[in-house]
């Protein structure tokens, strides 16, 4: 089995608990295109009128959007297995935020409609991707009560929980804009828990 041929079958077994027959398997790996990004590329910009599905292979990418005033708001961190598209951010056929290579990233990149049509053709892949949609709306809803009902040291807590070695991977003011907070109140944050352990 291919590189490729194993990351996809991982992604239908991740988001759906399937298997892909070998020859759709194949039809899918022929719409894809291995991608590279450095550290710091913008791999899509808000305002692009694009429609990617993109598969992360290698990496760290970051969510974020500009406020009316131009701050930068990290919305979510993408490791490597994860699945993301710029259709799913698009209002009148523009994307809405940008992601951003935070280090070397390599991704298979797949045209949003030409994947539509496979999946008419094989409902399996329809289902791995419902179960894309699913874990983004999880993703969203989770983030959402974390900033209604959690604290922030409780929301940067849960965020090394699930990337361990965020500190070392990413710049600490995205993390803290990530959890909703000053870098200066970040810094004090970790400090305390330092302190604490």
């Amino acid at each position: 089995m291919t590189e490729i041929e194993q990351i996809l079958s991982g992604v239908a077994n991740r988001y759906a608990k399937v298997m892909i027959k070998k020859d759709m398997l194949g039809r899918l790996i022929d719409l894809g295109t291995f991608v590279d990004f450095s550290a710091g590329d913008l791999i899509v910009a808000a305002g692009d009128e694009e429609s990617k599905l993109y598969l992360l292979v290698e990496g760290l990418i970051r969510k974020y959007y500009l406020d009316y005033q131009g701050n930068d708001l990290t919305h979510q961190f993408l490791e490597a297995g994860q699945v993301f598209s710029s259709q799913h951010i698009v209002f009148s056929g523009q994307v809405m935020c940008n992601f951003e290579a935070v280090e070397p990233c390599r991704m298979v990149c797949f045209d949003y409609g030409l994947v539509q049509q496979l999946m008419l053709e094989e409902p399996l892949l329809t289902h791995v991707y419902i179960g894309i949609l699913e874990e983004t709306l999880r993703i969203k809803l989770v983030r959402e009560t974390a900033l209604l009902t959690e604290s922030a040291t409780e929301r940067y807590l849960k965020l090394k929980a699930e990337i361990p070695t965020i500190d070392q991977r990413v710049n600490h003011t995205h993390i803290a804009s990530y959890i909703g907070v000053t870098p200066v109140s970040l810094s004090r944050i970790r400090r305390t828990l330092r302190e604490e352990n």
